[in-house]
């Protein structure tokens, strides 16, 4: 039988610190984000680990942006939130970078470090 699923959040103050999980385990990160800046966080992932949401929280409260109702001052930031399952035992690399379309730079990069062991 399998073990409960836990849910892991994770900022960019938690970025480089090992993190131990299970298999099946959920990585949910929350990066500050001003979509009116035109900047945006993206992820790079290893095999063993698989995007399930990608999402922006206006104002950085709970619940994903829905229509015209949300948190927060129009034009002000919120959060993108990246949800993460993963599939494989092992060490995986969770690679954001807060970048624009059309820079060949990111502004900033964030790295997590996840290590899932076998969920018996």
């Amino acid at each position: 039988m399998r073990g409960e699923v836990t849910i892991v959040r994770l900022t960019e103050a938690d970025a480089d610190r090992p993190v131990r999980l299970r298999v099946g385990d959920t990585v949910e990160l929350r990066l500050p984000e001003r979509r009116t800046s035109g900047y945006h966080w993206s992820s790079r992932l290893s095999e063993g680990v698989r995007l399930v949401a990608d999402e922006y929280v206006r104002g950085g409260g709970g619940h994903p942006e829905k229509g015209p109702v949300g948190g927060g001052a129009p034009g002000g930031g919120g959060v993108r939130r990246l949800v993460f399952d993963v599939v494989v035992a092992g060490r995986h690399l969770i690679e954001t970078e807060l970048a624009r379309p059309w820079d060949p730079r990111p502004r900033r990069s964030v790295r997590f470090v996840v290590s899932a062991s076998p969920n018996e």
